[in-house]
């Protein structure tokens, strides 16, 4: 990691509160900063703020309490090119084929048909899927669903790639086969990562560092970097005593930020 990523981080929150209104703030003084080329993960209990946050920094959430925020070095705005954004449900268009959905999004931002229908069939290819670019989502299994969606954000090009729980809903084989593709396609595209999981396990096998937030409001606990060598496999990873080792370590600082909340 180069001192300019770290000067000019691609994520830089520095003292962010914000309320939409309740009886207490949704978030209190978050600062956290990513680095260009970092994968980041959020872990913390159920309407921590996590979401929230990615939806601050992809513009969809207006910033209105104390404190900055700043995203690929500018305010957050809706639509900006240097972000993409995948959700926990793939949101395929259902008249759309493999490939169209795989394009829509550089179909959005305005890039000509012949460039976006040849940089999203490339990256069909890479997540497995070029058999099946003309296949309606009704054809596709959920995880082919959900290799479309990542083509989807990859083939944008972003610098930034906000990432909401994009596997959770998938059954425990097919979840662990799209971390080891999210894995390769990371280490090849080297775009900056921020994730939001639930998942512990997932959290430590894909990330440099895992952010852990309270219960409401949401604080950060803790900032864990995660020191396993890459290239990494899922499958060997469970083998590896300092990754249950590091399991455990967020555990307890997650325990921690439910008592610090409830006491």
């Amino acid at each position: 990691m180069s001192d300019t990523s770290v000067n000019n981080p691609a994520v830089a929150v520095d003292g962010l509160h914000l309320s939409f209104g309740g009886p207490e703030p949704v978030l209190s003084d978050v600062s956290l900063h990513v680095a260009e080329g970092e994968f980041v993960s959020l872990v913390g209990p159920s309407g921590c703020g996590k979401t929230t946050l990615l939806n601050l920094c992809a513009g969809l959430v207006p910033h209105t309490g104390k404190g900055t925020i700043r995203v690929v070095g500018e305010a957050p705005s809706e639509g900006n090119a240097k972000v993409a954004y995948m959700l926990a449900r793939d949101s395929l268009l259902p008249w759309r084929t493999a490939l169209e959905n795989a394009a829509f999004g550089l179909e959005v931002r305005g890039v000509s048909a012949s460039e976006r229908l040849a940089r999203a069939k490339a990256m069909l290819a890479e997540v497995g899927l070029a058999a099946y670019e003309n296949n309606l989502p009704k054809a596709l299994s959920h995880g082919m669903r959900q290799r479309t969606a990542l083509a989807r954000t990859f083939a944008m090009d972003a610098s930034l790639l906000l990432m909401d729980e994009p596997f959770g809903a998938l059954d425990a084989q097919t979840k662990l086969q799209l971390e080891d593709l999210l894995l390769r396609l990371c280490d090849q595209h080297r775009q900056t990562v921020l994730f939001v999981t639930h998942d512990l396990a997932e959290a430590v096998a894909l990330s440099d560092r895992v952010v852990v937030m309270s219960s409401r409001p949401g604080q950060i606990v803790a900032d864990v970097p995660i020191d396993l060598p890459r290239p990494r496999s899922i499958r060997e990873l469970q083998k590896d005593p300092h990754f249950h080792e590091l399991y455990t370590q967020l555990w307890t600082h997650l325990e921690s930020g439910w008592v610090r909340h409830e006491g």
